[in-house]
Formats: structure tokens, C-alpha cells, sequence
């Protein structure tokens, strides 16, 4: 068992995954703006989903050994919304971004992981979501975690581009 004095052995690639905090607010907005022109959410729509929603906000942040850097960061680099609805099997992600020095690393993988599992938890058979038509790194992120375009959205956003609505049949305890 590890102790709070002991080392933290880590590397480069330790990600951590959290439930968001109303203290996260900040940080998720600077994400949302670093990676979203239109759409964006809004603080008051980050603090609903983290304080009343029904569903869960994680964060994913690289863990650093404590004697590279003290205090621990916790400062999330990536964030998942996804809502939880009566009546419909599928949970749905309704925002996702990860800060744009952090992409490519992992951390959108390991977040879209732990969502799914978060919703296969809740009982949810699957997992929806629309993504921007000309977004090719989330596609392909999406793509290659076995999500599949079931439909489209035309004039979706508010610049006028299409949303690809794509599906994920999630097993129980993911």
C-alpha cells in the first residue's frame, strides 16, 4: 500500500482520471476555448453538469511525480460530459475536448475509456454522440475506439457544418 510520503513512480504516460470539481471550472473553460471556434460550453453549462446533471463529468490530467513538481498538478488537460436519460438504453457524450498541447498523447483515449465505462456502470447498452463532420482527429479517435456513423446532422453547428452522429454498443461492466 502506498503512503503519501512514498515516491510516486511515473512517467511521462501516468494519467490520472477524476470526477470534475466546481474548482475545475476555469480550466475546462480555457480547453473549451483552445479547442472549439463555435458551440462552446459555457461556465454556467460546466457547473449544471458537474453540480445537477444527470450523468458525469470526468477530467483526465497527467500525474507527475511529486519531486518533479510540487504541489501535485491536478489541473485537468482533457474533460468528458456525458448525460444519462430515462428512457433511451444510450448515454450520450455531449462534450469532449482535450487541451490541444495535450492531444495525441493518450489522454482522449483513456478519457473516452473511463466514460464508457461510467455509463456502462449506469446500465446504459451504448453510447451516442455527434461530432463535427470536419473534425478528422475526433473522428478518427472515435473511429478506432469502435464508434460507428449511424446518421447526420446536416447544418448542425452554428457555422453551418454537418454533425456526424455516431454509436457505440458498450458491454456491461466495460
Amino acid at each position: 500500500m502506498r503512503h503519501e510520503s512514498d515516491p510516486v513512480h511515473c512517467d511521462a504516460t501516468c494519467i490520472a482520471i477524476r470526477h470534475a470539481e466546481s474548482a475545475d471550472i476555469p480550466a475546462l473553460l480555457a480547453i473549451e476555448e483552445q479547442s472549439f471556434a463555435t458551440d462552446r460550453m459555457t461556465q454556467r453549462n460546466f457547473r449544471y453538469a458537474i453540480r445537477q446533471a444527470k450523468g458525469v463529468v470526468l477530467v483526465a490530467y497527467r500525474q507527475v511525480p511529486k519531486v518533479q513538481e510540487w504541489p501535485p498538478c491536478h489541473q485537468p488537460a482533457a474533460y468528458g460530459v456525458v448525460g444519462f436519460h430515462a428512457g433511451t438504453p444510450f448515454a450520450r457524450l455531449t462534450s469532449f475536448a482535450v487541451a490541444p498541447d495535450e492531444r495525441g498523447q493518450g489522454l482522449g483515449r483513456s478519457l473516452l475509456a473511463a466514460l464508457e465505462k461510467a455509463a456502462a456502470d449506469h446500465g446504459c447498452r451504448g453510447m451516442r454522440l455527434e461530432v463535427r463532420a470536419d473534425n478528422a482527429a475526433a473522428i478518427a479517435l472515435y473511429t478506432a475506439a469502435g464508434y460507428r456513423r449511424f446518421s447526420v446532422y446536416p447544418d448542425y453547428y452554428e457555422d453551418g457544418m454537418a454533425a456526424l452522429r455516431l454509436e457505440k454498443l458498450l458491454s456491461p461492466g466495460h
